[in-house]
Formats: structure tokens, C-alpha cells, sequence
């Protein structure tokens, strides 16, 4: 499993906002999962600057494709 790092950061009232709604929704289990959600989608969008996932085994790349399409899904279903 890869390292996991704790940071702190400072939210909007809307965007923490918005944080515990997917979480009371069940989309999401916990803030840091919202968060990685977001980043990972910042990430495809950025294909040149984003950094190297080399985490992981077969399954854990099989659920990482899955969570990502399950965002994309959701984001398209809120557009």
C-alpha cells in the first residue's frame, strides 16, 4: 500500500460545504477520499505536470480505473 502523508488545508465555507455533502450523500466515505477524487480528476486534466502514480499492484490499478470512472460518471450526471 503506498505511504499515506497528512496536509492541512484551508476550504471555502462552499467548498467544505460541498465536501460533507458527497460524503452525507454515500459517494464518498471520508473528506481525504473527496479530496483525492478532485485531485486525481485535476491530475488527467493536466496530463504534462501530473506526477507518476507508481503505487500499487494489478487490483489496486483495477480499483483506482474504476473510482476514476465512477467520478467522471458523477460529474457528468451534475453537468
Amino acid at each position: 500500500m503506498p505511504a499515506k502523508y497528512a496536509i492541512s488545508i484551508s476550504l471555502t465555507e462552499h467548498l467544505a460545504s460541498f465536501i460533507k455533502t458527497e460524503i452525507a450523500s454515500g459517494r464518498y466515505g471520508t473528506a481525504s477520499e473527496v479530496v483525492r477524487a478532485g485531485l486525481r480528476l485535476l491530475q488527467e486534466r493536466t496530463p504534462g505536470r501530473a506526477v507518476a502514480d507508481n503505487s500499487g499492484d494489478a487490483a489496486s490499478l483495477k480499483r483506482k480505473q474504476r473510482a476514476r470512472a465512477r467520478e467522471r460518471a458523477l460529474l457528468a450526471e451534475k453537468s
